[in-house]
């Protein structure tokens, strides 16, 4: 896959395609001359006002034959149907598509953190406080939670798959070509770099911050001074540190199992929108979706991804062998 051209499709859109035909090269015929496994009718485009030649237009399929092994073009359906779906892109983690999608006016985000001030940097939100919350883990009662409410409509876009997912194994390949051009799987745990080269790329497009998935859906805000105000910010008390009396009973929890409960509280609040429609607070545009399953823009991986099972194919091309546990 060639960064240039990702990037090209990104800053012109569905035009680029047209536009830019050494790049992105397309067929311009009127249609497919190759055998369909259905039978259709296909009206010549010349002709559509036009029934007089119908017979000849149409082409047989035949349902002996199979579509090609390495094929692609369910791929790219069946991941439109599953964006912002937490299952299918927690079971298929390596995501494959770029979304331009918006954040509508008054929604809440949530960040969690240590320190007593608004970030003046970009920052992660959560589009659920329990997965925010996670993130107060200060000391003596430096445990503060800010939540956010937009303003305008923020202008995102979205990884799809598993892609905040902290592995070197292919969730942060597309956001690693955006930032630096090309994927840097030894830099999965800098965080910090990414989000920042990402929201310095992001800006001439006035894109507001970056969709992922961990365990819940987030926003890589870039900017918490731009399109959202301050609903509240509370010195909270995190599990195991409020001064409330205790249950003078027997306890049915092993000490230290709240750290355990903050986490599978967080992961209850993803599950959630396991299935359709997801995280109904990121509202995508799929006529600006870009495919890495789309051949045409990105024939390099199609001799990479012959025989391998999805779970193992990756953006970049890299070569893993994953077991599928489902």
């Amino acid at each position: 896959m060639c960064p240039q051209s990702l990037l090209v499709a990104l800053s012109l859109g569905s035009a680029a395609f047209a536009s830019i035909p050494h790049q992105f090269p397309v067929n311009d015929t009127a249609r497919e001359t190759s055998v369909r496994p259905l039978d259709v009718t296909n009206l010549n485009a010349d002709n559509a006002s036009s029934y007089s030649n119908l017979s000849s237009d149409v082409e047989q399929w035949n349902f002996d034959e199979g579509p090609p092994e390495n094929a692609t073009g369910n791929l790219v359906f069946d991941t439109a149907r599953s964006l912002l779906q937490h299952w299918p892109n927690t079971r298929y983690r390596n995501g494959h598509n770029i979304v331009p999608g918006m954040i509508p006016i008054g929604t809440l985000l949530y960040h969690g953190t240590r320190l007593d001030k608004i970030p003046t940097e970009p920052e992660w939100v959560a589009t659920d406080p329990e997965h925010s919350i996670w993130f107060c883990r200060g000391v003596d009662g430096d445990n503060w939670h800010l939540t956010l409410a937009a303003t305008r409509p923020l202008k995102v876009l979205y990884f799809d798959g598993n892609s905040a997912a902290k592995v070197p194994e292919g969730t942060m390949d597309v956001q690693d070509i955006i930032a630096w051009g090309e994927p840097k799987p030894d830099l999965f745990r800098s965080e910090r770099e990414r989000i920042k080269d990402l929201c310095t790329w992001g800006k001439k497009f006035g894109i507001d911050g970056f969709a992922r998935m961990e365990m819940d859906f987030e926003v890589m805000l870039c900017d918490f001074t731009a399109g959202v105000k301050v609903v509240s910010f509370l010195n909270i008390a995190t599990f195991g540190q409020d001064k409330l009396p205790r249950y003078p009973g027997p306890q049915f929890f092993r000490p230290g199992f709240d750290v355990g409960l903050r986490e599978f509280e967080a992961m209850h609040a993803g599950s959630w929108h396991n299935r359709y429609p997801g995280d109904s607070r990121i509202v995508l545009d799929l006529t600006g979706l870009i495919s890495m399953y789309d051949t045409t823009l990105a024939p390099s991986l199609v001799a990479v991804r012959a025989g391998l099972e999805r779970q193992s194919t990756t953006p970049s091309g890299q070569r893993y062998r994953l077991e599928d546990p489902y």
